[in-house]
C-alpha cells in the first residue's frame, strides 16, 4: 500500500478500548505513527501495557470538555507526530473510535480525492442567519446548520461574551457567560479572516499539518480569542484551514455517528447500528463501548474478504 497515515487519538477514559483501537490500527496500516494524547489525570494506566512505538504526548494537557485544553492537546500530538514521522496523511480520532473500512480502501479514497482536507465546516453567518444554510455532506451532522445552533455557534465565536462569578457545587468558583447580541471587536474574524465552525473530527494531509503547526500571528490571536470560550474545538481548525489560500477542502469526513437530530454528544452505537454503519461507506465511526458486541462484527468484516 503506497502511502502513509498516521493517526492521533485523543482520550481521557476507557483504556481497554483504547488499546483495543490502537492495536486494530497497527493490524490494519502496517504499524503506522500513533501518538495518542491521553488524560492520565482523568483516568490513569500502565503505558507499558501498550505497544512500545506508540507515542504519548507527555506531560499530558490537563483537557476538559468543550475547553481549549483540548485544541493544545490536539496540537501537541500533531506536533510529536511529525516530528517522529513523515505521515502523507493523518486523521484525528477520539478514543472511543474504531475504524469500519479496510486500510486500503481508505487510502485509495484519500489519495483519489484530490483533496487536502476531509472537513465539515461552514461559515458561522450574520446574527440572524440571511439564508438557510444547505444540509452537510454527511447528513448525520445536519444539527450543525439548524437556525439554533447557527445563532448558538455566531455567540460562541463572532458575539462578545461577558463572564460573570458564580458558585458551583463544592463549592467552588465558576462562571456564567452573558451572550450580548454584537460583534466582539477584539475578534480575529473580519473580511479577510472568516470565522468557520462544524465537527471536530477530521483527515488532513501534510500540507495542512504544515499549516496547522506553523501559525501565523492571525492564528495566534485566534488562540486568544477562542481560549476563554467554549467549545474551541468546533472553530479552531476550521477558522485556520477554512482561510488558507490554495487548500482544497471536502466537507465529506468519511466518519459516522449518530446524533438522533443533536445534542452534546453523539449516541452509543451498537449492534442495531450495524447496517447504517455498513452502508455509511465512512473510514471511522464513534462512539462505541468498550468491548461492545458490535466491534466484534466491524472485525469479521472488515476481515473478509
Amino acid at each position: 500500500m503506497s502511502g502513509q497515515i498516521g493517526f492521533i487519538i485523543l482520550s481521557h477514559n476507557n483504556p481497554r478500548h483504547l488499546l483495543r483501537l490502537v492495536r486494530r490500527l497497527q493490524q490494519m496500516y502496517d504499524n503506522p505513527p500513533i501518538v495518542c494524547h491521553h488524560d492520565f489525570g482523568q483516568c490513569p494506566f500502565r503505558r507499558d501495557d501498550f505497544p512500545s512505538d506508540v507515542s504519548f504526548v507527555l506531560p499530558h494537557e490537563k483537557t476538559r470538555w468543550g475547553k481549549f485544553s483540548v485544541v493544545s492537546a490536539v496540537l501537541r500530538a500533531l506536533k510529536l507526530l511529525y516530528q517522529n514521522a513523515a505521515p502523507d496523511w493523518f486523521v484525528l480520532l477520539s478514543g472511543a473510535d474504531y475504524p469500519i473500512m479496510r486500510a486500503e480502501s481508505v487510502l485509495k479514497d484519500l489519495t483519489s480525492s484530490g483533496m487536502d482536507v476531509l472537513l465539515d465546516f461552514r461559515e458561522v453567518p450574520r446574527k440572524p442567519p440571511i439564508n438557510p444554510y444547505p444540509p452537510p455532506e454527511n447528513p448525520t451532522l445536519e444539527h450543525f446548520v439548524s437556525p439554533g445552533n447557527l445563532e448558538i455557534a455566531w455567540n460562541r465565536y463572532v458575539g462578545f461574551n461577558a463572564w460573570l462569578p458564580i458558585i458551583r457545587p463544592g463549592p467552588r468558583i465558576g462562571r456564567h457567560t452573558v451572550y450580548l447580541p454584537f460583534k466582539d471587536w477584539r475578534s480575529p474574524f473580519g473580511a479577510d479572516f472568516k470565522c468557520y465552525y462544524g465537527d471536530h473530527w477530521f483527515t488532513a494531509n501534510r500540507k495542512a499539518a504544515e499549516i496547522l503547526l506553523n501559525p501565523t500571528d492571525k492564528h495566534l490571536q485566534l488562540r486568544r480569542h477562542l481560549r476563554p470560550r467554549i467549545v474551541p474545538e468546533e472553530c479552531y481548525y476550521h477558522s485556520v484551514l477554512g482561510n488558507a489560500h490554495g487548500l482544497k477542502i471536502s466537507k465529506a469526513t468519511r466518519r459516522f455517528s449518530e446524533w438522533l437530530g443533536g445534542g452534546a454528544h453523539p449516541q452509543i452505537l451498537g449492534l442495531k447500528d450495524l447496517p447504517a454503519i455498513i452502508s455509511s461507506r465512512a473510514h471511522f465511526a464513534r462512539k462505541f463501548d468498550p468491548d461492545s458486541p458490535v466491534l466484534d462484527e466491524i472485525d469479521k468484516m472488515l476481515s473478509t474478504h
